[in-house]
């Protein structure tokens, strides 16, 4: 059987013939109404997911397949209460996996992993307090903590659900840091990016990412705020002479940085580098959630169906204003995308020339 990757999840718009193969991130077996069992699948690449379906006759035949195996498939793409669903005519599991690439079936973060990683530590080199350097440094120079760093996603679904998508997060929260410690000058600096780069780190022993992200059963008791606070806890008595009310404070910016109580942080923010890591932090989940459903939209439509975490639909229309073709054409002639002779404003100033 022929292993090579045909098509992407994105190049399956409805109508399409789908013939490639997938990973099956999720399986359901389901009973219709008159008791006959079938199959509910959602099929994943590194391009995105879609649902599909195999009714009964289809998925008595299919064989024996499971969460996280590759799945040669054949199917028509329909549409289903607005939401592209893949009918699935032929279901194979995938045995021989020699030539399989599988990065074309896990999505990870468009950055590269070490340069965002090489960034991290660049804000980390910038603390300067002895005891917080320490403590970073007992994270960084641990060679099974960093490759589990770069792999770890932030999340299953809302925001950086992806390999590499806490170290992309987690980032942008401490790029975020850095710039408003320009604006506001009453806070601690070292405290600040402390708090941003740890902020999320129960995250790693909270997910589990191998062919899908999954939680622990670690995450399903304690949760990652409460596995943090443990694991930073642990470190800093590793550190002589850690300073109490430094210690207090770094772990009270972990335990309230999801702002409120009902959203699962044990305390609320009650000092200023705490505010602040709780507002980026939830700012970037919310651009991170955005981003994802504009990257899943697409048939193009102005606005996304219900989205729970917002509980709203949110407008995804490009905004376009005079002069924006001809911003675009400059931009693609700068990247070396497009001739200068085929922008719009150069065809404008030769069509006013041929006037005169």
């Amino acid at each position: 059987m022929e292993t090579g990757k045909k098509q992407f999840i994105s190049d399956l718009e409805a109508g399409a013939r789908a013939d490639s193969i997938f990973m099956v991130a999720k399986k359901q077996v389901r009973k219709k109404k008159n008791g006959d069992d079938y199959c509910a699948v959602t099929l994943q690449d590194k391009e995105g997911s879609i649902e599909g379906v195999l009714w009964t006759e289809i998925y008595r035949s299919a064989g024996n397949f499971t969460e996280g195996d590759l799945v040669s498939v054949e199917g028509d793409v329909k549409e289903y209460k607005g939401i592209k669903q893949l009918v699935i005519n032929s279901i194979k599991k995938i045995e021989n996996k020699e030539d399989i690439e599988y990065s074309d079936y896990i999505k990870t973060s468009r950055r590269d992993i070490d340069e965002m990683f090489a960034g991290i530590k660049e804000y980390a080199a910038r603390v300067k307090n002895p005891h917080l350097k320490k403590l970073i440094d007992l994270y960084f120079e641990d060679k099974e903590f960093v490759k589990d760093f770069k792999n770890a996603a932030a999340a299953v679904r809302y925001h950086h659900a992806f390999k590499g998508g806490l170290l992309e997060h987690t980032l942008a929260v401490t790029e975020i840091c850095d710039a408003i410690s320009r604006v506001y000058h009453n806070l601690n600096y070292d405290l600040l990016i402390s708090g941003a780069i740890l902020h999320d780190i129960g995250k790693i022993r909270e997910y589990k990412t191998v062919a899908t992200t999954e939680v622990t059963d670690e995450g399903k008791l304690l949760g990652h705020i409460t596995i943090g606070y443990g694991w930073v806890l642990e470190k800093i008595k590793q550190i002589d002479g850690f300073p109490g009310d430094l210690r207090d404070r770094l772990l009270h910016i972990i335990l309230s940085h999801h702002g409120q109580k009902e959203f699962g942080s044990p305390e609320r923010p009650k000092i200023l580098e705490a505010f602040i890591v709780y507002y980026i932090d939830h700012m970037d989940a919310d651009i991170g959630g955005y981003n994802i459903i504009l990257e899943e939209n697409k048939s193009g439509s102005d606005w996304s169906d219900y989205v729970k975490n917002f509980e709203r639909s949110v407008f995804l229309k490009k905004l376009e204003l005079p002069g924006d073709e001809d911003s675009e054409d400059i931009k693609r002639v700068v990247d070396g995308k497009l001739d200068r002779d085929n922008t719009k404003t150069y065809r404008e100033e030769k069509q006013q020339e041929e006037l005169f």
